[in-house]
């Protein structure tokens, strides 16, 4: 299947998790939501992972063996982490909608550490990523209420959000020696074992309301979908398409969420003229960007743009 095509089911997945994140709060603690998703998550993979791991690649044993290895999950694990403290941390001072357009930032952020890695972006990247921006924010004005004003929690998010664009970028550098699956479990893997001292110490689990069914749905889907299926379509697109790739579709993450509000509530009065033209210019974005990353080939050191 196109990687364009596994991408743009990226965004709609990631879409849904702020849907199904939002319902869930009700029941528990973000802290501990993302915590168990993680852990279930990792859970679910682990039998799969011991019976379908290939013999070319590291097993998990050799691989935590390799110090350089071990570093480099750390940091990608750690800023995965990284970027959901700081939105929770975040979202105690400021509004959904500042941390929504904040989040358009993601892909020029990402871009200029792919710069850092030695991966150049052409002029037509640069204005695609600054139409996609501008077509994200249009389409979030006209689907939220709300004003932005700028509140102490931005700035935290912010931080948040450069390490959500680092985390993209060094899967496509440092994974290039696993799988898609196998990507996705070491990540998890780490991931699950720096939330769970959080967990128990911050995550008030005594205020979780375990016996609600409705609590477990909700659970399950964020588990299965927004985490396990999405993690192993991101590593999927970003071996294959290149990171930009994917950064580029998450401008199509609020068109996502402005269709799920539209036929949640039956109400399409949102899809207006200027969500129209919020949507034209993330189309036109996503075709600026992608048009680059044709072709991607592997080098000594992970994937690189070519």
């Amino acid at each position: 299947m196109s990687a364009r095509i596994l991408a743009l089911m990226w965004a709609g997945l990631m879409a849904s998790s702020f849907v199904a994140s939002a319902r869930i709060t009700d029941y528990a603690s973000p802290l501990v939501t993302t915590g168990l998703r993680f852990g279930f998550a990792l859970l679910l993979m682990t039998p799969i992972y011991c019976l379908t791991r290939s013999r070319r690649s590291l097993s998990l044993r050799e691989s935590l063996y390799s110090t350089s290895f071990v570093l480099r999950y750390l940091l990608i694990s750690g800023s995965l982490v990284g970027f959901f403290i700081g939105l929770f941390t975040a979202l105690k001072t400021t509004t959904s909608l500042n941390t929504s357009v904040i989040y358009t930032l993601v892909p020029i952020i990402g871009a200029l550490f792919a710069s850092l890695f030695g991966q150049a972006t052409g002029l037509r990247q640069w204005l695609g990523y600054l139409l996609g921006a501008g077509g994200a924010i249009l389409v979030l004005l006209f689907t939220r209420d709300g004003s932005i004003e700028w509140h102490k929690g931005d700035a935290i998010y912010l931080v948040a959000c450069c390490l959500l664009a680092f985390h993209v970028v060094a899967v496509q550098r440092w994974s290039a020696k696993v799988s898609a699956f196998e990507g996705a479990y070491l990540i998890l893997l780490f991931a699950s074992a720096s939330l769970l001292p959080m967990v128990l110490v911050f995550g008030e689990l005594s205020s979780v309301q375990w016996l609600n069914l409705h609590f477990w749905k909700l659970l399950a889907y964020l588990t299965v979908f927004t985490t396990l299926i999405t993690f192993i379509l991101q590593q999927w697109v970003t071996a294959r398409a290149g990171a930009a790739c994917l950064l580029g579709f998450s401008y199509t993450i609020p068109v996502w969420g402005a269709g799920y509000f539209a036929l949640t509530y039956d109400d399409f009065s949102l899809l207006s003229s200027g969500f129209g033209l919020g949507l034209l210019m993330v189309i036109l974005a996503l075709l600026m960007i992608d048009g680059r990353f044709t072709r991607v080939s592997r080098g000594a050191h992970g994937p690189t743009l070519s």
